[in-house]
């Protein structure tokens, strides 16, 4: 096998100073060298061609893969559609625009009538105004996208605190059926009940200081009871609650 003596020279002249020389025979150390200068005179292998199509195929795939998560993050981000912030419309209306429907979050959710689930929408301005909107829809996770169908049952928007004193405000809304949907302040109550004239209990969901419930209002029985208590047990505030049929009026405020 021949070498060059002279690149063999430069080689040896650039290789760095290193203490592994006194254990690396001369002759095992020249062999080394050999190798190198050969490798380094050989052509290089030319590169395998690749398919073009198989390229294509994993370009779509990866194309359709971020589509997917496209969707994800805009549903992740509160991409409301029209048809669900359209009847929330009123909260801008009401509060001059400074709460944007498209924040609307649900916050909160109980069984309802029917199959459904009474779940609770809100959204809140930097200045602190809350507007709330109670409605049916299917059940599901919490933080499923919004519904594509729901009924929606009022709502309001307040500024500040609900109220300190348990129940000292009540609002709500009435359907065609009877079916009343009804909030009031939760005030130092930290749960409260629904106590129906059939003896059946149901419990009342909180969320932005408020309880959210709903009953079957008839005027042939005694009307249902709403029972808060503190966090020991003890109750806190009691209120009866109206039929808004036999008021006149679709809903009431306190």
């Amino acid at each position: 096998m021949t070498t060059d003596r002279d690149t063999m020279i430069i080689v040896e002249k650039l290789r760095p100073a290193t203490t592994i020389d006194a254990h690396w025979p001369a002759s095992a150390r020249k062999a080394a060298l050999e190798r190198l200068l050969i490798a380094t005179a050989a052509e290089p292998p030319e590169a395998p061609q690749r398919s073009r199509r198989r390229r294509v195929v994993l370009t779509a795939a990866l194309t359709a893969g971020l589509v997917v998560s496209g969707a994800s993050v805009a549903a992740a981000g509160g991409l409301l559609p029209e048809s669900f912030t359209k009847p929330l419309s009123f909260w801008a209306t009401e509060t001059g625009g400074v709460v944007d429907v498209q924040t609307a979050r649900r916050v909160a959710q109980a069984p309802g009538p029917d199959g459904t689930v009474l779940t609770i929408w809100s959204a809140k301005s930097q200045g602190g105004t809350t507007c709330i909107a109670p409605m049916f829809e299917p059940p599901g996770d919490l933080d499923r996208p919004a519904p594509t169908s729901f009924t929606l049952a009022g709502g309001q928007c307040a500024d500040g605190d609900q109220g300190k004193e348990s129940f000292s405000s009540i609002g709500g809304s009435a359907d065609g059926q009877g079916i009343h949907t009804m909030w009031t302040a939760a005030g130092n109550a930290v749960r409260a009940e629904l106590r129906l004239p059939d003896g059946t209990v149901r419990s009342a969901v909180r969320a932005e200081e408020l309880f959210f419930f709903w009953y079957l209002a008839n005027e042939s029985v005694d009307p249902p009871v709403l029972v808060g208590y503190s966090a020991a047990g003890v109750v806190m505030a009691e209120r009866s609650l109206p039929n808004l049929k036999t008021l006149g009026r679709p809903s009431a405020g306190g």
